[in-house]
């Protein structure tokens, strides 16, 4: 794991937008995140006509002229950037930068969190995520994704909304088990507790034990923000070439929840806060 040694006034929120409406839609959001996690803001555009538009946000900028893939692999290491955010437009053109599938492809090697903001949930007040959830599973789970909602839980003053199949299979329950006590380690180091009400853990509806958690976790009530992992592609085979990503079925599954995603890899960059 990479953990960036800067201090805070050198980490940045990155902002990710190709026009001045959806730079504006962000902005309230990206001001309230940074202004919580104590960072700066840094807007960045591959707009071709960035030059007309990008000195009116008020912000430090970078207008570059290259590809957003290119941009987000130097977000950590050119720029310090910690967290990336980003529009989701369900009714962009295909192949534009805020259509869900170019999002996800132009952030498929990102080695920091982005945040996915659906176009419609931005025109709700820009306040601080109340409830965030993610899951646990019986699977080998991620650090990254713990700690980053005990960032939510300390900064934004959130709740950790933790659900988990309802697991009958022993051998599924013990890895749970494990992934729970790990959870609570990481949480208790941080001064995190179940008794101060900073986290909770719920179990989801019986069904599919086998399935992604995430497809029925997202859609519980009272969910401001997801944190999700989105899993290593050197281990996708066949069938998936031919199915949806997992990540691209999140987002069409809660199109108004805005989702943080963390690729599944070695060198994901974390605060050191």
């Amino acid at each position: 794991m990479a953990e960036q040694k800067k201090q805070k006034k050198d980490q940045f929120v990155a902002l990710c937008a190709d026009s001045l409406d959806d730079a504006e839609r962000l902005m309230p959001m990206v001001q309230q995140l940074a202004a919580s996690l104590r960072k700066g803001i840094i807007l960045f555009t591959v707009s071709p006509d960035a030059d007309n538009w990008v000195e009116t946000l008020g912000v430090p900028f970078a207008a570059l002229k290259s590809d957003w893939p290119s941009v987000v692999e130097a977000l950590p290491t050119a720029f310090n950037v910690v967290l990336a955010v980003t529009l989701a437009d369900f009714d962009a053109p295909r192949g534009c930068s805020s259509h869900p599938r170019q999002v996800l492809k132009n952030f498929r090697q990102s080695k920091i969190a982005y945040l996915v903001y659906p176009l419609q949930t931005l025109v709700r007040p820009a306040n601080p995520p109340v409830n965030v959830a993610l899951t646990l599973d019986h699977q080998r789970e991620s650090k990254e994704k713990l700690l980053w909602a005990s960032y939510f839980i300390r900064f934004c003053r959130s709740k950790a909304m933790v659900f988990h199949h309802p697991y009958t299979d022993l051998a599924f329950r013990h890895r749970l088990d494990n992934n729970v006590r790990y959870m609570e380690k990481i949480f208790s180091s941080l001064n995190i507790t179940r008794e101060a009400g900073q986290y909770d853990l719920q179990t989801l509806p019986e069904g599919n034990q086998f399935a992604n958690p995430d497809l029925k976790a997202i859609v519980q009530p009272g969910i401001d923000l997801f944190i999700a992992l989105v899993p290593d592609q050197r281990d996708r085979d066949i069938v998936d070439l031919f199915s949806i990503p997992p990540a691209l079925r999140l987002l069409k599954h809660a199109p108004t929840i805005p989702i943080l995603f963390l690729n599944q890899r070695d060198d994901l960059y974390i605060m050191c806060d």
